[in-house]
């Protein structure tokens, strides 16, 4: 195990890891089922079905997308974190966000990447909810704040993964658990530099899973009955050594059940060097792992062409 997982335990009493923890008894399966659609989507005239949309593609911003008409709504506030990358809902149809810079800092000045801003389930309104605390502000070296989100139903936590302060040869970014309810961070893995992040309730505890911003490797940490970290951390698998894998980083985990009650896990890639995001590949690809719980693993299935999804 490398050193940015151990660099995590017992860290300024933050940590459940010291002592065993009370790890909850919670139900096998997806973690975020609660999530919500926001009242407001109602008001817009754009029907239900409708997708959150941050391609970006002739817009900053969100908007909400119909993916057959191509029809689009976009609040007048969703545009004001200038480009954004990760999203999440939680149950109450609220939808948090983060900003990330794509191909200039005009847009996304470093100091104010390591922020979450939510969007309100009523009314769309999007405003700045919360200002993470990061060992140093990004700069134009590393302009990457916050990079991935994820909300936990059964704690009403918020995951966040964040690049902030990181140098070429020191992972100085931090994963932090956010009470929803509360506004403060309650948990958080220091010395880590991670992308995609995502809850699992698993055979034996929860996990969470996250991507190395730095490779192609998956790792988890189980979590306890308040949803903060503990020392129980491992390696899942590498990108690099699947079938046809590629060396990029996990930018999103997604999980789901299939009919015959299997669970399923979808990671989605990203070609990542701390460069701004311009340069992200085209044809990336979806990774489909199937969750076998006696082992409390998960095995490849396939890659898939993203668009497949």
């Amino acid at each position: 195990m490398d050193k940015m997982l151990w660099g995590m335990a017992c860290v300024a009493g933050l940590l459940s890891a010291c002592g065993k923890p009370d790890m909850g008894h919670f139900k096998p399966g997806v973690a975020d089922a609660c999530r919500a659609m926001p009242a407001f989507i109602s008001k817009t005239g754009m029907g239900t079905q409708v997708a959150i949309d941050t391609q970006q593609q002739g817009y900053m911003g969100l908007r909400l997308l119909q993916p057959q008409s191509g029809k689009s709504w976009q609040h007048p506030s969703w545009d004001d974190a200038g480009h954004v990358g990760a999203f999440a809902r939680d149950s109450g149809g609220n939808i948090y966000v983060a900003p990330t810079p794509e191909v200039s800092l005009a847009e996304n000045p470093p100091a104010l990447q390591n922020r979450l801003y939510r969007i309100e389930a009523q009314t769309g309104e999007m405003a700045l909810w919360l200002e993470l605390p990061a060992v140093a502000p990004p700069s134009p070296s590393n302009p990457f704040g916050v990079m991935g989100l994820f909300y936990d139903c059964d704690t009403n936590s918020l995951y966040a993964s964040s690049l902030a302060g990181s140098e070429p040869k020191q992972a100085n970014g931090r994963i932090y658990r956010v009470d929803v309810a509360t506004k403060k961070v309650m948990s958080q893995l220091e010395n880590t530099d991670a992308i995609g992040v995502g809850v699992f309730n698993g055979a034996e505890h929860k996990r969470l899973y996250f991507g190395s911003a730095r490779s192609s490797d998956v790792y988890s940490v189980a979590l306890d009955a308040a949803g903060d970290f503990t020392a129980d951390a491992r390696h899942e698998f590498a990108l690099a050594t699947l079938p046809d894998g590629n060396s990029t980083s996990v930018r999103k985990f997604s999980f789901g059940q299939e009919r015959g009650g299997q669970y399923v896990m979808q990671v989605k890639e990203l070609e990542f060097g701390f460069r701004l995001l311009a340069e992200n590949n085209p044809h990336r690809r979806m990774y489909r792992f199937a969750y076998q719980p006696e082992q409390d693993s998960w095995q490849f299935v396939g890659a898939f062409p993203e668009s497949a999804e």
